[in-house]
């Protein structure tokens, strides 16, 4: 029985070190140091914290987390590379947390799928189909795949609480979900449901506060930081909601036409398969076969605690006003565990025929939803391209000294963090914009874009009108304005 047990910990041991490794490599492969906006401002926050780079900065609207962990890599190795080596490190970090806490709530057979799921799902790698337009997720310098992470270790450390109860774990948790929040401010919402499995412990009113005091413990530190460095403990969040600008409606159906995009259609498939299993069993009024395995501690409302968790995400995103594919991400949890207990029901059976079927079928379908991955190799492992912002910030950088003014109505962290420049964000649309710029207060230069379809404001025409502005020189679609105040 003893060599049985460790024969099964030698196998589940090798399963994750290679989970670990195929991941790791997915996403670190094609790193590169040409990074736009929302990862350019995490990679401006870390130099403002390491370096002292005051240019510019967004500290006051964004979660600190990201940037922190870079600071202090680059405290190491100063390089954009260290960042897309250690987000690699915390993405691929994921599928393995989601095995260790979905073997205690779904079982081991159904734990290894969802984990496959999570690790190589083509849009969590980065890879997406045509014409389907998004970040790039896999080797990103984002937020929302470290910011899963934390969410998944959160996850692992509550129903490890459930089974061995002490205050000191259940702290743990909290702590850890205050970190999640940290590193993505929309984790609360998240957050707040996982935590309600909190009170399927024994004496839940100690577990409540022993979790609620780890939270705190997490966050109040940032929390009197803001109100020390901005006037307000929540002032950070609000500047955070009130940048989240509205985009304009997706349709009705946005996130269930773009299911499999984003989660593959294999977890629908896993999914029917759930739900027709249940529908069976209470047809049969049975309550169906023990799954004891992997659930000591945990209420018997598990599945539908994990339905509510996908559906409860998914709709708290769709009314929000601006919406992303990304932003479902911490519903990809509960939606890999339940289509992994969907499809690992293929593999059951008291023919072993049956069963070597099943497992065939559930194989050759993981591996065609994982084929499209290998788009990921066929580029170098370094990628060496520079983008015309990073030729227009060296260019800057050569000519003008540090805090010169650079006027910038679009992409301003991406010239923020390439260049050294003083950049002066124009915020404005429309003709507040033509107002803002007749207005200028001091001598610098101005940023512009002479393709429409990038951003049609300012006009060029506009510009060679007014004689405060000199055209300096080109780079691509980018035009470059000297700006003299006197005029």
């Amino acid at each position: 029985m003893k060599t049985s047990q460790n024969g099964e910990r030698t196998w589940e041991f090798a399963f994750i070190l290679l989970l670990f490794a195929a991941a790791f490599l997915l996403r670190i492969w094609g790193m590169s140091k040409l990074h736009f906006w929302d990862e350019a401002v995490y990679l401006q926050n870390a130099e403002v914290m390491c370096c002292g780079k005051l240019n510019y900065s967004e500290l006051d609207s964004r979660p600190p987390l990201l940037s922190l962990i870079f600071a202090a890599v680059f405290k190491i190795w100063h390089s954009i590379y260290a960042a897309d080596i250690v987000t690699a490190l915390l993405n691929a970090s994921g599928p393995v947390l989601l095995y260790l806490a979905g073997s205690r709530i779904v079982g081991r057979k159904a734990a290894v799928i969802a984990a496959l799921l999570l690790a190589f799902v083509p849009f969590f790698v980065g890879v997406f189909p045509e014409g389907f337009d998004t970040d790039n997720t896999g080797n990103s310098l984002l937020a929302d795949e470290p910011a899963l992470t934390f969410l998944l270790l959160g996850l692992l450390l509550l129903v490890s609480a459930l089974r061995r109860q002490t205050r000191l774990r259940f702290a743990a948790v909290g702590f850890v979900f205050a970190l999640a929040v940290l590193m993505r401010f929309s984790c609360l919402s998240t957050i707040a449901f996982i935590g309600l499995l909190v009170f399927a412990a024994e004496r839940w009113f100690g577990a409540v506060l022993a979790c609620a005091a780890g939270f705190f413990a997490g966050i109040l530190p940032y929390m009197c930081w803001s109100r020390w460095r901005y006037g307000g403990f929540l002032m950070t969040l609000r500047n955070g909601w009130e940048l989240y600008e509205y985009s304009g409606r997706q349709p009705v159906l946005y996130y269930a036409h773009n299911f499999g995009n984003i989660f593959g259609w294999i977890t629908l498939a896993g999914l029917v398969l759930w739900l027709a299993r249940a529908i069976w069993l209470r047809c049969q009024e049975s309550p169906g076969p023990s799954r004891a395995e992997g659930r000591e501690g945990l209420p018997t409302w598990i599945d539908s605690y994990l339905w509510a968790w996908a559906l409860l995400v998914i709709a708290i995103f769709f009314v929000m006003p601006h919406q992303e594919p990304r932003y479902t991400m911490p519903a990809a949890p509960p939606l890999f565990l339940l289509a992994g207990s969907g499809l690992a029901l293929l593999t059951s059976g008291h023919a072993r025929c049956w069963r070597f079927a099943g497992m065939a079928v559930v194989a050759a379908a993981l591996f065609f939803t994982f084929l499209p991955d290998r788009e990921r190799f066929a580029g170098p492992f370094v990628g060496h391209s520079v983008s015309q912002e990073m030729r227009v910030s060296q260019y800057l950088d050569d000519n003008f000294p540090p805090g010169t003014p650079l006027f910038c109505n679009f992409n301003y962290p991406v010239f923020g963090f390439y260049s050294h420049l003083r950049i002066h964000e124009l915020r404005e649309r429309g003709p507040l914009l033509y107002q803002a710029l007749e207005l200028l207060p001091v001598d610098g230069v101005l940023v512009a874009y002479k393709d429409p379809q990038i951003d049609p404001d300012p006009r060029p025409d506009w510009l060679l009108a007014h004689s405060q502005f000199q055209q300096l020189r080109e780079f691509g679609s980018i035009v470059l304005y000297r700006h003299d105040a006197r005029k």
